[in-house]
C-alpha cells in the first residue's frame, strides 16, 4: 500500500521527467525543420553598426581585443565602436592610444565600478547607428561575425540575432564540460528561435535594432538576457544563428567555473521575474505561451522537486526497497543513455542543477548582486598567451 512518502517521490521526480521530456520533444520537432530562405547571405545589406563593448581591468587582453575589431570583414566607415570603461589599471589609456589610430573608436569613462548592465545601457545610448552589436573584452569574434549577425535585419520582424560560443581550450577538463552545456543550449536556443524567440542570449556576439533597445534604461538581471525578452515584448523576435561564431576561454579552475554558472542562473531567475507579466499570453505567441513557462519551470521549479524527489527517494529506499529500487534504476539508465551521446553529460546536468538551487539560495536568502561579480581571471589570462 502507496504512503505519502511514496507519493511525494513519484511526484517530486515525476514533474522534472514530465517538463524535460515535453519540452524536449517539442524543441526536437522545430530543430529538425528546414532553414528559412530569408536566413541566406547577402554581403550587399550592410547596416551601420556600433559594437559596444564595457571594460573592467582588462589591460592584460584589451590590445588583442582591438585587434580582433580591426580584422572584421565589415567597412569601418560603417563601424563605431564604443568602450564603456570603469578599470582602475591602464585599461583606459590603452584604449585611448588606439582611438587615435582608429577614429571609429570611442571611449565612455567612469570613475567608479558600475558594473555590467549600466555600462551596456550607457553604450548603447551613447550609440549613433542603427544595429548595436553586443561584446566582450575577453572573446574574439570570426572575421564574418558582424556580417552573420546584421544580414538578419532585413527581416522586418527580427529584433535581435545572438551567436554561438567556441571554447578555445577545448582540451581542458572544464572546457571539455563547457563545451557539453553549450552543445545542450544551443540545441534549445536553435529550436526556440524556430519556435518563436530565444529565450538566451551571449553578450559576447548579439546584435540588435537600436531603436528596441534606447529606452532600456533599468536592469536588474544581465543587460544582454534582458534584452531577448524586452525586444520580445515589443513584437519583434530574438533569434539564434549558430553561423555567428566568437571564441572564447572557459574557466581554468572548477570554482571559476561553478561561479560563471551561479551568475548566469540567478541573472536568468531575475529576468524571468521581471518579464513575468509575458507568461502565457497569446499576443506573445508561443515565447509567451510555452517557452517562458517552460523556462521557468526547468530553471526554478525543477531544481527545487528534483532535490526534493531524490531525498524523498533516498529515505524511501530504507524503509520500502522494493518500491524505490526500480526507480533508482530507472535514473540510472537515464544517466547511462545521456552518457552515451556526451560522457561529459550527465556530470554537466548535475553541475547545473547545483547552479540553480545555489543561484535560489543567493537570490532569496543573501540578496547577492551578480552584476558586479568579478570575472573569471584565468580566462583573460589563456587568451593573452595564446
Amino acid at each position: 500500500m502507496f504512503g505519502l512518502l511514496n507519493y511525494l517521490t513519484l511526484i517530486f521526480l515525476g514533474i522534472p521527467v514530465f517538463v524535460f521530456g515535453s519540452y524536449g520533444i517539442i524543441l526536437l520537432r522545430f530543430a529538425l525543420s528546414k532553414k528559412k530562405d530569408s536566413d541566406e547571405k547577402d554581403d550587399s545589406f550592410e547596416p551601420s553598426v556600433s559594437i559596444v563593448i564595457p571594460t573592467h581591468n582588462e589591460e592584460i587582453i584589451i590590445a588583442r581585443k582591438i585587434d580582433n575589431l580591426s580584422s572584421l570583414d565589415y567597412p569601418k566607415e560603417k563601424l563605431e565602436v564604443i568602450f564603456v570603461d570603469d578599470s582602475d589599471d591602464s585599461t583606459p589609456k590603452i584604449i585611448e592610444e588606439q582611438s587615435r589610430k582608429s577614429p571609429y573608436i570611442r571611449l565612455i569613462r567612469f570613475d567608479q565600478r558600475m558594473g555590467y548592465s549600466p555600462s551596456m545601457i550607457a553604450g548603447c545610448q551613447a550609440a549613433k547607428n542603427e544595429i548595436i552589436v553586443y561584446a566582450e573584452a575577453g572573446s574574439f569574434m570570426d572575421t564574418g561575425t558582424i556580417r552573420n549577425l546584421v544580414r538578419h535585419f532585413r527581416d522586418p520582424g527580427i529584433g535581435l540575432v545572438t551567436g554561438r560560443s567556441i571554447i578555445m581550450n577545448v582540451k581542458d577538463e572544464i572546457g571539455q564540460a563547457e563545451m557539453s552545456y553549450l552543445q545542450i543550449a544551443d540545441f534549445l536556443r536553435l529550436a526556440e528561435s524556430r519556435m518563436d524567440s530565444t529565450f538566451w542570449v551571449k553578450g559576447e556576439a548579439t546584435a540588435v535594432r537600436a531603436e528596441l533597445i534606447k529606452d532600456l534604461d533599468k536592469c536588474n538581471a544581465t543587460f544582454d538576457n534582458t534584452s531577448a525578452l524586452f525586444v520580445r515584448q515589443k513584437g519583434y523576435r530574438a533569434i539564434f544563428d549558430p553561423d555567428v561564431k566568437f571564441y572564447e576561454f572557459a574557466p581554468k579552475t572548477h570554482k571559476d567555473w561553478s561561479k560563471q554558472k551561479t551568475i548566469r542562473a540567478a541573472n536568468w531567475m531575475k529576468m524571468l521575474l521581471r518579464f513575468k507579466g509575458m507568461f502565457f499570453k497569446r499576443r506573445y505567441g508561443l515565447f509567451g505561451c510555452l517557452t517562458l513557462p517552460m523556462q521557468f519551470s526547468m530553471l526554478v521549479v525543477v531544481p527545487i522537486t528534483l532535490l526534493l524527489g531524490v531525498a524523498c527517494l533516498t529515505v524511501l529506499t530504507f524503509f520500502d526497497f522494493a518500491f524505490a529500487l526500480p526507480i533508482w534504476i530507472l535514473l540510472l539508465c537515464i544517466l547511462l543513455v545521456s552518457s552515451v551521446f556526451n560522457r561529459k553529460i550527465p556530470a554537466t546536468l548535475f553541475e547545473f542543477e547545483y547552479a540553480l538551487l545555489k543561484a535560489l539560495y543567493q537570490i532569496v536568502f543573501t540578496k547577492t548582486e551578480h552584476d558586479k561579480i568579478d570575472k573569471a581571471v584565468s580566462t583573460r589570462v589563456n587568451a593573452h598567451i595564446q
